[in-house]
């Protein structure tokens, strides 16, 4: 099996257990007035205890070869992550997520700026393909790009700006030492809040969503960034995409929402971009 088809199946299996981050925080119910903050730090406790035990049963250290790159990894992360919960409290789930996948076309860009991975004509039409099929889920279906269809948009800057760095940090930390990282830094930024101003989770449908927060998060991440340490960004980010189906699927079967036809012609657009990336790179 080669590199970039370990790649592609850790990035198939990374976009399946992602999508169901959204739809458990699209499950938590909103009158159990569970803050954003709760939600990102029920997701962040259970990565970094699993991280933490996977990492000492290898024998692995938490101590990072390049603590400044992590540190921006995580602080990237950790900032798209925050903006993503936000949107998806206030958007479909379909809708959020296709605009989320903004992010890989930034990987794109970011690693032709900061890493000087190539950029060709046919991956420029691509990105330009993705934005159109962006615009036409944020304005034809009625959002507009007003309230959170911002926050969404800059999710995905600041997501493809933390998976760009995990290609310049490949050669000092292991996957399981990128996402502890990352995780601690969310708890520790928001469990003051959650202290001060949280609600104690009771119940089963309160309690099973956000456990499945935090286990589809790390599962997702851990999965994810060992993808991207595989291959270069514009070529495993392709597979990332079917996170759109599946939220589709998940929004018909969970919610009884079907998608307008603008959403999914923009979804298709948006994955069409992306197969031309991949196609022609």
């Amino acid at each position: 099996m080669t590199t970039e088809t370990k790649a592609a199946l850790f990035m198939s299996a990374a976009a399946f257990f992602l999508s169901l981050v959204p739809l458990a925080v699209k499950l938590v119910p909103a009158e159990a007035g569970i803050p954003t903050s709760e939600k990102l730090v029920a997701r962040g406790i259970v990565a970094v205890a699993v991280t933490f035990v996977l990492l000492k049963k290898r024998g692995e250290s938490l101590v990072s070869g390049k603590p400044g790159l992590l540190f921006l990894r995580s602080a990237l992360g950790t900032t798209g992550m925050v903006l993503y919960f936000y949107a998806l409290e206030r958007l479909p789930l379909a809708d959020t997520v296709t605009i989320n996948k903004l992010s890989p076309f930034f990987v794109l860009l970011f690693s032709w700026m900061f890493l000087k991975e190539k950029l060709n004509r046919i991956q420029i039409a691509a990105i330009f393909t993705a934005f159109i099929g962006v615009a036409l889920v944020a304005g034809p279906s009625g959002i507009s790009l007003s309230g959170a269809v911002i926050p969404a948009l800059a999710s995905a800057v600041f997501a493809g700006a933390a998976y760009t760095t995990l290609r310049a940090l490949r050669k000092y930390d292991s996957p399981l030492r990128v996402v502890f990282w990352f995780s601690l830094l969310t708890v520790v930024v928001f469990l003051p809040g959650t202290i001060a101003g949280g609600v104690i989770p009771t119940g089963k449908a309160v309690l099973f969503p956000l456990l499945g927060i935090g286990l589809a998060g790390v599962s997702g991440q851990v999965l994810m960034t060992t993808a991207y340490r595989h291959a270069p960004g514009g070529k495993v980010a392709i597979y990332g995409y079917l996170s759109v189906v599946f939220s589709v699927i998940w929004q018909i079967a969970f919610f009884r929402e079907v998608p307008s036809v603008f959403v999914l012609a923009g979804a298709l657009l948006v994955m069409t971009g992306g197969w031309l990336n991949y196609r022609y790179r």
